[in-house]
């Protein structure tokens, strides 16, 4: 009897929280390819390792919804769209994206990438629209 109690208080206090996070990607022009969209959870892994989470989703145009549930929390999104089925972002000569992508806030992306203050937002327990515009 403990032990099922213990269980549904555990199950009790990680239900409160979770929260949804609703990823709203714009200005999809091609129905093609992949969304490949990167869940950062602190700046030790941006831009170069390894994201939080990582999930993948289907091209809708003009725009792209993905929701999951997720921890209250500071957070950061990056997505790309791969147009060529090789699961990465294909990059020119001196290192600038050739595919679409998109960061959260819009963080400017200037001689390199943008800064982890300027792409996070707080997840709380009502949720949050993180909206990336592709580039």
């Amino acid at each position: 009897m403990k032990f099922l109690v213990t269980i549904a208080i555990s199950l009790t206090c990680s239900a409160t929280l979770a929260a949804d996070l609703t990823i709203k990607i714009t200005n999809v022009e091609e129905t093609t390819g992949t969304i490949y969209i990167a869940i950062w959870k602190d700046e030790t892994n941006w831009p170069a390792g390894e994201p939080w989470r990582g999930y993948t989703t289907a091209v809708q145009a003009p725009e792209t919804n993905y929701t999951l549930d997720i921890e209250e929390g500071i957070y950061a999104v990056s997505v790309f769209q791969d147009l060529n089925g090789n699961a990465k972002l294909d990059r020119n000569a001196i290192g600038l994206p050739r595919e679409p992508y998109g960061i959260s806030n819009d963080a400017p992306a200037r001689f390199g990438p943008p800064k982890w203050q300027k792409m996070t937002f707080r997840v709380g327990a009502e949720g949050y629209t993180a909206e990336l515009k592709l580039r």
